[in-house]
């Protein structure tokens, strides 16, 4: 259950809040949204794919945390076992909300619900209202992760009108059985390097190389999901 509310310094001005370790709340979700900024420091641990939005036509990328469909391999536990943290894991138990339908002004929102609202965390108000440098941060970074996202929709748009993404079926060996993965897209490094000279330098001038090839290389990290669901019991 959760209450979201819009963050008030005198309703909300004893509340304290202690930073998020706990992410089994994701263990039913295997594919989590990543924004391109971190591209290079998930790409050490997950495999990053995109997926396609039936409705909207839109691609997003995601880090892989497991293989099976309504399983995250790494948040069946309350430890989180990998050193790389996803942005969206951070995000609890705040929020941003337009303030009303016709504006463009957001509102920090906090769920009044979560257990992460202990006595022992860091306060959002001083003595005189104002935020805590805490609360200040994470406000930032809700904020960024608005233009984080937007950027990564732009970004992953113009791989798509590169025709750089296309589906392709993984196979992958779970204690000796092949397991097959569909309807997940990657760059396709044959078509990266049929680009036009035009098309390359496009891309390179603008900084995405890095995140192509950060792409590229993730899909190494398959064997270790691979690994871990061959050690997974429910």
């Amino acid at each position: 259950m959760s209450n979201i509310v819009p963050l008030h310094n005198e309703v909300h001005k004893n509340l304290s809040v202690s930073t998020p370790t706990d992410f089994s709340r994701f263990k039913d979700q295997h594919l989590i949204p990543v924004v391109v900024q971190e591209f290079s420091a998930m790409a050490s641990e997950f495999p990053i794919v995109f997926v396609k939005n039936g409705d909207t036509n839109q691609f997003l990328p995601v880090a892989m945390m497991g293989l099976s469909e309504g399983v995250n391999l790494y948040c069946q536990q309350k430890e989180f076992e990998s050193a790389v943290l996803p942005m969206n894991f951070q995000n609890a138990p705040f929020s941003l909300a337009k303030q009303n339908k016709d504006s463009e002004d957001v509102a920090i929102c906090i769920d009044t619900e979560s257990a992460l609202i202990t006595e022992k965390g860091h306060a959002l108000f001083d003595e005189n209202g104002e935020q805590t440098d805490f609360l200040k941060q994470r406000s930032q970074f809700l904020i960024d992760m608005i233009s984080f996202s937007q950027q990564t929709m732009a970004i992953t748009q113009l791989f798509n009108e590169k025709g750089l993404l296309t589906t392709q079926q993984l196979t992958v060996k779970i204690a000796d059985k092949p397991l097959t993965i569909n309807g997940l897209y990657m760059i396709d490094e044959k078509k990266l390097n049929e680009l036009t000279t035009e098309d390359f330098n496009e891309l390179r001038t603008k900084g995405l190389l890095p995140l192509i090839y950060a792409q590229l290389t993730s899909l190494h990290q398959i064997n270790r999901l691979a690994h871990k669901q061959a050690n997974f019991s429910h």
